[in-house]
């Protein structure tokens, strides 16, 4: 699971181990014909990986496409994640070059409001619209561990009548991975998934500023590779995000910059009370650049 920032993810996230920022971007592209390309840069000092004991800071280079259509959207969003020595390379041992991650995610989703060429999926004033979502990510990682993450995702996606915007997906899932430690390929069973991403501007500051992330939960989904049981996985990464580019360059929209905090319970499903790194905690700063 990733928004990162796998969210800012992004979306963006929005990672995985879901990062994604970016997908708090999505609602935008509820505006026909909106569509946005924009890189990040992000760094944190205290991530972690499981099965690591200590502190992994990490470089993230993310990004980020978002469209709008009259009844359909897209979100991608990808991660190139580089992680410092003590997350080494398999082919390098304990002892070898920092560890790199890819990870990608897309969300695409179908107004039901649209498609039905009516209101019936609104509420006044909760809910703006409800959409049907289908998603997918995948992950790659050169270490011993060597996962390969292929998750699959379905179900609506409800669209709340805030302030910016406030979207809460419920899916089914299925991931499929890969244990490189046992070599042999990992299904995990079928699972629920909720994802929350939302960006609600801060007025009252005076400034161009928002309160914006995600929060996702993944129920257990059986045993992994080890044959341990997963437990349930909790990821959110909110952030304050300032429009730098509005604010001191009168370019809105532009350049931002964000400062923000994760934190990741029970990472990738392991449980946080009998294995290292499982249970992640770290402020970070990014900078976001939009074409």
């Amino acid at each position: 699971m990733r928004i990162v920032s796998t969210a800012l993810l992004a979306a963006a996230l929005l990672a995985a181990p879901l990062t994604a920022f970016a997908q708090s971007e999505t609602e935008e592209a509820a505006t026909p014909g909106f569509d946005d390309t924009s890189a990040e840069y992000r760094y944190g000092p205290n991530y972690r990986e499981p099965g690591i004991r200590g502190m992994v800071p990490k470089h993230i280079v993310t990004l980020t496409y978002v469209d709008g259509g009259k009844m359909w959207s897209n979100f991608v969003n990808m991660d190139v994640l580089f992680s410092a020595d003590n997350d080494p390379t398999g082919s390098q041992g304990k002892h070898g070059n920092q560890a790199v991650e890819f990870y990608g995610l897309y969300r695409g989703d179908l107004s039901l409001n649209m498609a039905t060429r009516s209101t019936m999926f609104s509420l006044n004033p909760v809910l703006r619209d409800v959409s049907f979502q289908v998603g997918f990510d995948g992950n790659t990682k050169n270490t011993e561990f060597a996962s390969s993450k292929k998750l699959l995702v379905v179900g609506p996606n409800f669209h709340f009548n805030t302030p910016g915007f406030l979207n809460i997906a419920l899916h089914f899932s299925k991931e499929w991975n890969n244990n490189g430690i046992v070599d042999k390929p990992v299904t995990f069973d079928p699972a629920f998934e909720a994802e929350m991403v939302w960006a609600i501007p801060l007025a009252f500051t005076g400034l161009p500023l928002n309160f914006q992330g995600f929060f996702n939960v993944v129920g257990p989904k059986g045993k992994d590779g080890f044959g341990a049981g997963t437990k349930t996985e909790v990821l959110t990464e909110p952030r304050l995000t300032l429009d730098l580019g509005a604010l001191a360059f009168d370019k809105p929209h532009k350049l931002d910059v964000s400062l923000g905090y994760q934190y990741w319970l029970n990472k990738f499903g392991n449980n946080h009370e009998t294995v290292p790194g499982a249970l992640a905690s770290t402020v970070f700063v990014a900078a976001r650049y939009h074409f």
